[in-house]
């Protein structure tokens, strides 16, 4: 043990900071201390091992300051421990001395204390205490939990994402000099939230193209903030860079809890990677309303020469086959209230949420297939998208294959849609009925697909009368579709 608290120690480095925060009021000098922690996993290439980087933000204005000649400094005693199941696994005690001051109270300056900490992958325990020396005040203790998990084969990875202070002379992506912001405030007079992380792996990406995407989400409704979405294209032969600093504009955002998503996307639009940190915000704008609608600006996109009231339900009430739960609530809500602008924003932020770089092309390829649909499945009752048939086509695709059965002298007409893979599950099967001759319907009577109709009686619905001779052929054809 004694061992690996040396290697820790050895590798370990401890730098300083300021930091200036504006919208610090006048504290009292020699409060209880005040201090933020933040830890961030990174990944270091050259030595092919991962680290926690730690940063404790200090607010001055809440230590005792002594005086050192015509200068004033405080000296804060930090305990440092991480542990892994029960284990102490590194252990430093030490006394952080802070800059020099011309004054003692009213200095409105954080200043940081930086430690690193190179760490196998694994979950892992952080506990720090801090106290003021000089000062009778209590020790603050802090807990948190981490995990790293970094597994390099043919992956690329995302490292934590680190929020920082943007000197506004910085050049983008460089990183020789910033500054962290521990806090996950933001008050009302900071109004740029800038961050930073990394990629890595990018060398063995058997891919030579990925997306990257930022955006701020509802902490509650884990929606995208349409107004709050960066997308930026990297081609790994022309761009070796895995270093990125992105940065949002947040004076409009309302006061409101929030998470800060970062996504790595292939070409085929597939995550390969995601990384989020939680914030909040304050703010003199009013909170969301209606799932965070109102704030979407819908002006130089497709939908604003969407106008007609008629014509948007319609393509409103087409979506209700791959809404969520919770979409399809709203989207009902909009189809009775008939307010064409949260309309228009719905409509957008739906499929912004499907296809951040190209949203109507991402309509326009599911227009094409509820016409289709419509083409194909429409009866004298119901349009081809409100059937079961439909439904199921639009929320799946189309299956592997389909039997279908229109002419047994003992059963209804059937299909039988048969799908090889469906996302998780292997050889999922739909069996569709056509009971009413009139009406060409034919409803969904079983699936053994997660979360649709599973009725136990279904054979019976399939049966036209007390003795029936379809069942060989019926139950060769369910087991072995052709």
């Amino acid at each position: 043990m004694v061992l690996r608290f040396f290697n820790l120690a050895k590798i370990m480095n401890r730098l300083f900071a300021f930091l200036f925060f504006f919208f610090l009021s006048n504290c009292i000098t020699a409060q209880q201390i005040q201090y933020y922690p933040s830890f961030n996993s990174f990944w270091d290439e050259e030595l092919d091992l991962s680290y926690l980087e730690l940063n404790i933000a200090f607010d001055v204005n809440t230590l005792k300051l002594i005086k050192e000649s015509n200068f004033f400094y405080s000296e804060i005693d930090i305990i440092t421990e991480i542990k892994q199941q029960d284990s102490t696994y590194y252990y430093d005690h030490y006394v952080c001395k802070s800059p020099s001051f011309y004054k003692s109270e009213n200095n409105n300056i954080f200043f940081f204390d930086t430690q690193k900490f190179y760490l196998p992958n694994g979950e892992y325990d952080l506990l720090i205490s801090v106290f003021d020396i000089n000062n009778t005040g209590d020790t603050i203790k802090y807990f948190d939990t981490k995990e790293i998990n970094y597994n390099f084969n043919e992956k690329i990875y995302l490292s934590d994402l680190k929020l920082i202070t943007l000197n506004e002379t910085l050049v983008r992506d460089d990183i020789s000099n910033i500054t962290p912001f521990v806090s996950n405030y933001f008050p009302q007079n900071i109004n740029s939230l800038s961050f930073y992380f990394e990629v890595y792996n990018t060398e063995n990406f058997i891919n030579n193209k990925y997306l990257l995407r930022t955006y701020i989400e509802s902490f509650s409704s884990k929606k995208s903030l349409f107004n709050y979405d960066k997308v930026r294209r990297k081609i790994i032969e022309q761009d070796s860079s895995s270093n990125f600093i992105f940065s949002f504009d947040i004076d409009k955002l309302p006061t409101g809890n929030y998470n800060l998503v970062c996504e790595l996307i292939d070409e085929q639009n597939n995550l390969i990677d995601f990384k989020k940190t939680f914030f909040q915000r304050s703010n003199s704008v009013s909170s969301y309303s209606n799932n965070d609608i109102d704030i979407i600006s819908v002006g130089g996109t497709f939908v604003e020469n969407i106008t007609e009231k008629d014509l948007l339900s319609l393509y409103i009430d087409y979506l209700y086959p791959i809404c969520s739960p919770n979409e399809n609530i709203f989207a009902q809500n909009q189809l009775k209230d008939k307010n064409i602008s949260l309309m228009q924003k719905f409509f957008l932020n739906f499929w912004k949420s499907r296809n951040p770089l190209s949203p109507e092309e991402a309509w326009l390829k599911y227009y094409q297939e509820v016409k289709s649909v419509n083409n194909d499945f429409t009866n004298f009752k119901i349009p081809g998208y409100l059937t079961d048939r439909g439904r199921v086509y639009l929320q799946y695709g189309p299956p592997n294959t389909i039997h279908s059965v229109e002419n047994a002298s003992s059963s209804y007409p059937y299909e039988i849609w048969h799908y090889y893979k469906l996302k998780n599950q292997s050889d999922r099967k739909f069996v569709f009925v056509n009971t009413d001759f009139a009406t060409n319907e034919y409803r969904l009577e079983y699936s053994n697909v997660f979360g649709e109709v599973t009725n136990s009686e279904w054979w019976n619905k399939i049966e036209q009368s007390n003795s029936p001779t379809f069942g060989d052929d019926f139950n060769n054809n369910y087991i072995n579709p052709r």
